[in-house]
């Protein structure tokens, strides 16, 4: 199949099929969705690049078009020419009816249609809307976009009626008829499939024997989780079952989590986030794709204490990563240690397998698959995850009650404000920076007037340093862009040393660090290297201090059990040893994608 990269491709299912059929026919007229996808035969999606998302549609092998979200709020059917011949029979809209003379200049040079040509239309059609351009024998002749109304067609205005995007040639074949099952494709593929089956355990196994670790598989209730269980049962391991419940989780995946743990007899250790993500709602705002502390709060923080407390002494974690999910995974090796969970040794043997690989397998082997994904969902996460496209977040609305908390809180934040409208109606929660083709594509040119309410100003530190003569020596001055909380700010400093503090706890001096409420800092350095430790050592202790999410990963890392959660990280000043282990990988400081796979 020739597919636009990175060639993806998944099954469509019962719910995606529905829909497609019912999209057709909402512009093309009754009948014309069963006609383009007839009963019995194998349909694949294929996500394409696009502003929001473009699902190619791939029957018999063949694209017969592309279902696209306007981020504007509506799906659209692109029809390709297969999908044209199989529908210009029965159209009984979005048609345009030329003579003669403009279907061949349109077959012989890919000419557009001008309004000169038309001899009739469908009712209804506005400019930019998908049309099919038939002859005077209504055989397509192409498949494009309306740059006309239908009485502007009709007046034979002059200018283009339609813009051509694909030509129908007079040969050019109709869907093929005959039925397959998702059986036959199996059968079709076994030998490949097999062959990645058989290269997969070895490699499970081979990593098993060589890193002498308690094996576990990291499971989300998705596909790939699923699969890579599935392998791991297949290559002879009884692996626990880890699962981290984000707070976040659709009903059918949690359930669908207990009913896998029982199908096949694991031991199945979970971890709750509870309710960090509502508790730290206020503090962060809406998480957004270029801001996702929910990550950090809802599944680092409890894989961490899951890690730690059931496997002291390390795990061989087995992850369902595919390098087709994005750039960095694609860059990632198939081992890998992550910083935020240092007792794990992660490994994944789908690392190279395509989606349809993988539902090629768990078809095989009769996997319990999530029953999400038979009504249309891509992936399976949490069900506000900002990652996620908005054609799907969509359709979450539809299947997911719990989103109506989500709703609530999002509605809250309106708060009577109508020019806060448009920041709903797309869902532009999702940005903090929001990207100007967004803006471009909603109409907007302005990202300020559309950005989060309630944002407050983020917490940044700026300095400056070298050889101070006030100080006789290596010295950097810096200052926080708020007014601290000292409280917070003093226990956290015990990491760095031991703490002395001003009689009205408005300044704060650990190892020549000396902090003011207001926000100034004061360094002194032996040298240069020094003073640059120093300084990024105190920047991480206060961006904890301030914005700590109560996670639990440096909780974890503490071997003198002087950290411990109270709503947020606190130290016990009488156990500190200032040793600094608990410095490193935090959520409030910094944190990138591919830390994220655990």
């Amino acid at each position: 199949m020739k597919l636009t990269p990175p060639g993806d491709a998944r099954p469509a299912f019962a719910g995606d099929i529905e829909r497609l059929r019912a999209l057709i026919e909402m512009q093309f007229g009754e009948g014309t969705g069963q006609a383009a996808i007839p009963e019995g035969r194998l349909v694949l999606l294929n996500k394409a690049p696009d502003i929001d998302r473009t699902d190619e549609v791939i029957l018999g092998g063949e694209v017969i078009g592309a279902r696209r979200f306007d981020i504007s709020g509506r799906d659209k059917f692109l029809p390709r020419p297969a999908s044209a011949v199989a529908i210009a029979s029965i159209i009984t809209k979005g048609w345009v009816k030329i003579d003669g003379i403009a279907a061949t200049a349109i077959r012989d040079r890919k000419a557009s249609t001008l309004a000169v040509g038309v001899e009739d239309c469908a009712d209804g059609i506005m400019p930019n809307d998908e049309v099919i351009v038939i002859d005077e024998q209504r055989r397509p002749a192409s498949v494009g976009l309306s740059k006309m109304t239908a009485a502007e067609m009709r007046e034979h205005k002059r200018g283009t009626a339609v813009k051509t995007r694909w030509v129908v040639p007079t040969e050019q074949p109709s869907p093929p008829r005959k039925e397959a099952t998702w059986d036959d494709a199996i059968e079709a593929n076994l030998p490949i499939l097999n062959r990645r089956v058989e290269e997969a355990k070895n490699f499970i196994n081979k990593i098993s024997r060589e890193s002498k670790l308690p094996v576990a598989v990291s499971y989300s209730g998705g596909k790939d989780s699923l699969a890579t269980l599935m392998l791991v049962l297949e290559a002879g391991i009884r692996p626990s079952l880890l699962f981290v419940d984000t707070g976040l989780e659709f009903r059918q995946t949690k359930e669908n989590v207990l009913q896998i743990a029982e199908k096949h007899g694991l031991d199945l250790i979970t971890q709750s986030a509870g309710e960090s993500f509502w508790q730290n709602l206020p503090r962060f705002g809406p998480p957004a794709k270029d801001f996702r502390w929910c990550c950090k709060t809802c599944k680092l923080g409890p894989a961490t204490q899951l890690i730690q407390s059931h496997f002291p002494r390390g795990v061989l974690s087995f992850i369902g990563q595919r390098a087709y999910e994005s750039q960095q995974r694609s860059e990632k090796g198939r081992v890998w240690k992550n910083p935020w969970t240092p007792n794990q040794l992660a490994a994944s043997p789908i690392q190279k397998w395509t989606a349809l690989h993988v539902w090629l397998y768990l078809m095989k082997v009769g996997a319990l698959v999530n029953p999400l994904y038979q009504n249309g969902l891509e992936r399976i996460g949490c069900f506000m995850c900002p990652a996620s496209d908005l054609a799907e977040l969509r359709l979450v609305k539809e299947l997911c009650p719990e989103y109506g908390r989500w709703k609530a809180y999002l509605d809250g934040l309106r708060n009577g404000d109508a020019k806060r409208d448009r920041w709903l109606e797309h869902d532009l929660w999702r940005w903090r920076r929001i990207p100007k083709s967004v803006l471009a594509e909603i109409g907007e040119q302005d990202a300020a007037s559309l950005n989060a309410p309630g944002e407050t100003e983020a917490l940044e530190f700026h300095s400056t340093s070298g050889y101070s003569p006030c100080v006789e020596g290596l010295s950097m001055e810096g200052v926080f862009t708020k007014m601290l909380d000292m409280e917070r700010v003093i226990n956290m400093m015990n990491i760095i040393g031991e703490v002395t503090v001003s009689p009205d706890g408005g300044i704060a001096e650990a190892s020549s660090i000396t902090v003011f409420r207001e926000g100034p800092v004061m360094i002194k350095g032996r040298n240069e290297r020094d003073l640059a430790a120093k300084g990024a050592h105190l920047k991480e202790v206060v961006f904890r201090a301030i914005e700590c999410a109560g996670c639990g990963i440096c909780v974890a890392r503490c071997q003198a059990g002087a950290l411990r959660l109270d709503g947020r990280a606190v130290i016990d000043p009488g156990k500190c040893n200032h040793c600094g282990k608990c410095l490193g990988p935090c959520p409030a400081v910094r944190f990138t994608q591919d830390q994220l796979d655990i």
